[in-house]
């Protein structure tokens, strides 16, 4: 017996909500397949890889600080 059979076998015995709770992960472990794989599709030397290099360490600004340090750029540039 296969797993797969195995698998149906059990999933066959439980009430239709856990049958549903199994048929769920098994979507969910499809979709990590696929996005894995799909993440193999991205050609080396992209710039994929270099996603969170300028990230700074420490907690990020809030909107607030973020806007100030815009206008005081802004005011410096143009004035």
């Amino acid at each position: 017996m296969t797993t797969a059979e195995a698998i149906y076998e059990l999933v066959n015995q439980l009430p239709e909500e856990q049958a549903k709770l199994v048929w769920i992960f098994a979507l969910f472990i499809q979709q990590q397949v696929q996005t894995k794989a799909e993440s193999r599709l991205i050609p080396a030397g992209t710039l994929t890889g270099l996603r969170g290099i300028a990230k700074q360490p420490g907690v990020p600004p809030t909107d607030e600080e973020l806007a100030d340090d815009y206008t005081d750029y802004l005011i410096q540039k143009y004035l």
